[in-house]
């Protein structure tokens, strides 16, 4: 695998790299290679083209949503935006639209508008279409699909009603947003795939774009943003948010050269670094592996029970707090988990952390 590819990713839309990654693209990335002459082809026209590095960028793309993707915070959005009778809102990072969807189902008594976008042009032609299988529903009470949803053979179609509240765009994450005084802003499992700067950076567009008193829906596994954006935690119910203060905020000093940290469980605005007390781990299991504080990560794990992530988390944390026969526990029960979701490279990288505690506490 060419340096050039890695380099490729970060630089049109701030992509990490990983193997794991990479396998998931594989198919993509050939189809587009062939129509180059090979991968080398394809690069030396990605790098002449912004299109072209466009198309590798979007076949690196996971995709992995649906509707009742931490439902928590969904539901308590009306509680957290009572007082806008009309609410603005963006979905970044939609994939196949179901959460940009689930965002305008969410409000019942006031009126919304959602943008949804994404960095895949197909992804976005399929929210589009608005017609989705099972799988997308899991977790959905059967009358909320009924409400929302036109039986259509085996799949569900977007009911016109709701259609009319949703548009869909292709739009690359680590410019500008496109628009602006925005109520709410979900960027759910996003960040995760992104470098420590291209994070920052698309943390800063998403907190600009926020109103006064807007709220910033993150996912337990991303990123948190940094301290200086002056967003707030607030809790509502059994989830919790970031709200853009009424106010600016007071200055807050940050140490030089420090940027987005590894990712928190709970998602939460922090003014000290996660702490490390764990020896080194390369490469997947590394990237699997957050680093919360226990009481975090328990809360994180109890309100994102069906989250494997959140439950590895808490593993990792139960490890280093020296509780090895309870982090092992923990780690198979990410794994059972895991065997009832569908395989994708979040999932294979999920694993591999599990994996990778349960061979260092002693188990192969």
């Amino acid at each position: 695998m060419t340096a050039a590819l890695p380099q490729l990713l970060a630089e049109a839309a701030g992509l990490r790299w990983t193997e794991q990654l990479h396998g998931l693209a594989r198919p993509r990335l050939e189809e587009l290679a062939r129509a180059h002459g090979g991968l080398d082809g394809l690069l030396r026209a990605a790098a002449a083209r912004p299109e072209v590095a466009s198309q590798v960028a979007a076949a690196f793309t996971v995709g992995e949503t649906w509707f009742q993707r931490i439902g928590a915070q969904l539901e308590a959005l009306p509680e957290l935006l009572a007082g806008r009778a009309h609410v603005r809102a963006w979905s970044a990072g939609c994939s196949t639209g179901e959460e940009a969807y689930a965002l305008a189902a969410a409000f019942t008594r006031q009126t919304v508008e959602v943008l949804g976008t994404d960095l895949n042009p197909e992804s976005v032609r399929r929210a589009r279409e608005g017609r989705y299988g099972a799988w997308s529903f899991r977790g959905v009470p059967p009358g909320q699909v009924r409400r929302s949803f036109e039986p259509r053979g085996d799949l569900f179609e977007v009911r016109e009603e709701l259609r009319g509240r949703v548009r869909f765009a292709v739009h690359n994450l680590i410019t500008p947003a496109p628009q602006r005084d925005l109520d709410v802003i979900a960027c759910r499992n996003v960040t995760i795939y992104l470098t420590p700067a291209a994070a920052e950076r698309v943390y800063t567009h998403l907190t600009r774009a926020l109103a006064p008193g807007g709220v910033l829906l993150l996912a337990p596994s991303d990123p948190r943003p940094p301290a200086q954006l002056g967003l707030v935690v607030e809790r509502c119910g059994d989830t919790q948010v970031l709200r853009r203060p009424l106010r600016p905020p007071a200055p807050v000093s940050v140490p030089s050269g420090r940027v987005a940290g590894r990712p928190s469980p709970s998602g939460v605005v922090m003014d000290r670094p996660v702490r490390a007390t764990r020896g080194p781990v390369s490469g997947a299991a590394a990237d699997a592996a957050p680093e919360p504080e226990l009481p975090e990560a328990r809360r994180a794990a109890y309100e994102a029970p069906l989250d494997p992530q959140a439950q590895l988390a808490l593993a990792w944390a139960l490890r280093r707090a020296g509780q090895v026969g309870r982090a092992e526990r923990q780690a198979r029960h990410a794994l059972t988990l895991l065997d009832a979701q569908a395989d994708s490279w979040l999932a294979a990288r999920v694993r591999a952390g599990c994996l990778h505690l349960l061979a260092g506490a002693g188990e192969a």
